[in-house]
């Protein structure tokens, strides 16, 4: 018989702690899934996650507790633990969490927003400085598309007369040649 420095109720509340901290660990990782939207693939490696550590804490746990004497008992211990915890105290430790973290990020927001806005108020000043130039510059660009749309339509205009122009060059020659056929003819 292999003498074990545990009795066996230390080891199953041990054990029951063990299946306690599992699901604390789980309530952190749905925490994490709170606020990060991970989607489906994301959400799949963080199980994968999830569960690597699990089992490397509970195959920890058990060789502590029994060098790697798989009982019954522990194993019962781990599913007792984590039923007391989900059903006990989870949903209290998740709102608590969940309240720390939203206060958390309230108050950087905070403490950002104090710290912006000097720099929102010297921003504000200068577009109040600036609003002259920005009405010159408005009818510069103004003038300036106006200039552009007078100049493409004088270009328009221009390309049309010089087709205009080449018609009727080219129904000049057409009238002469067909002028100097019939003067062929007639001969």
């Amino acid at each position: 018989m292999d003498f074990l420095p545990y009795t066996q109720e230390y080891m199953l509340v041990v054990a029951i702690m063990g299946g306690m901290l599992l699901g604390f660990i789980w309530d952190i990782y749905r925490l994490v899934r709170h606020y990060v939207k991970m989607g489906a693939v994301g959400t799949a490696l963080g199980d994968l996650l999830y569960w690597i550590v699990s089992i490397y804490i509970s195959v920890q746990l058990i060789f502590y507790l029994s060098y790697g004497n798989v009982r019954m008992f522990i194993l019962l211990g781990f599913v007792l633990g984590a039923l007391l915890y989900f059903y006990g105290i989870s949903n209290y430790i998740l709102s608590a969490f969940i309240f720390v973290v939203d206060l958390f990020i309230k108050i950087i927001r905070r403490v950002l927003l104090f710290m912006i806005k000097p720099i929102r108020m010297l921003i504000g000043k200068i577009k109040v400085l600036m609003a002259p130039l920005r009405v010159k510059l408005q009818k510069t660009r103004n003038n300036a598309k106006k200039r552009y749309k007078f100049y493409k339509f004088k270009a328009k205009k221009i390309s049309k007369n010089r087709k205009l122009m080449y018609n009727k060059k080219k129904q000049r020659k057409r009238n002469k040649r067909l002028k100097n056929k019939r003067r062929k003819e007639q001969a």
